[in-house]
């Protein structure tokens, strides 16, 4: 089970155009909803924010604490407003969670062992997903997923998602043919298939043109 990483939230009184002030100050403007109760206004530290993303915990359990009466929300991260020219985010959206309930959530891939096709064939290993979506009970939420790659034995080997071993209780929402990790051919690795192919194709144009002038 992941370990809920927690912050420090307070109420919020800015909406609207007025939000944009709190940004000024080090503070991101923040809602926290769901589970049948009234959409609360919160603000957090820009600083607090970071944390997490340090963390990597963006994708698991947070316990907001509130300041004041300490009291405490466990709530998912579903959505981050982002400034379109800095990337910054500007907007939090946060989901309440009970510990008893059934989730869908993307998890962390942290890919382990290793991989023949780069080992013996000179491969690299593409990592096409950080992430896959999975079901199951919020109180067994794992931090992330360990993926084996000692099946990737040669060049253009691909482990799907469906390949991915899920813990117990878990079931897969990602597309189970999705590419999850892949070895890829070498730049120079393709430029020299590239190279062969075009010998070959000279070869048998050469080929061609010395059958065609003994014809003649």
């Amino acid at each position: 089970m992941a370990e809920k990483v927690e912050i420090v939230v307070t109420p919020r009184e800015a909406t609207g155009k007025a939000a944009k002030n709190l940004r000024k100050v080090g503070l991101l403007p923040a809602n926290i909803y769901g589970h049948h109760e009234n959409s609360q206004a919160i603000q957090i530290e820009v600083r607090e924010f970071e944390r997490i993303l340090r963390l990597h915990a963006a994708t698991g359990l947070i316990n907001l604490r509130q300041s004041g009466d300490g009291a405490v929300q466990t709530a998912l991260i579903r959505h981050v407003q982002h400034d379109p020219r800095s990337g910054k985010p500007i907007h939090i959206d946060f989901f309440r969670v009970s510990m008893n309930e059934r989730l869908s959530v993307k998890v962390a891939l942290h890919f382990v062992g290793e991989a023949p096709g780069v080992k013996n064939e000179g491969g690299v290993l593409l990592h096409l997903l950080d992430t896959i979506e999975v079901e199951g009970m919020a109180s067994d939420l794992p931090e992330f997923i360990e993926v084996d790659i000692s099946s990737l034995t040669e060049i253009d080997s691909i482990l799907h998602a469906g390949d991915v071993k899920l813990p117990e209780g878990f079931t897969l929402n990602t597309d189970a043919n999705e590419g999850v990790a892949k070895i890829a051919a070498t730049r120079a690795e393709k430029a020299e298939e590239a190279e062969g192919a075009a010998t070959a194709e000279a070869a048998t144009e050469n080929a061609g043109s010395a059958g065609a002038n003994t014809e003649a």
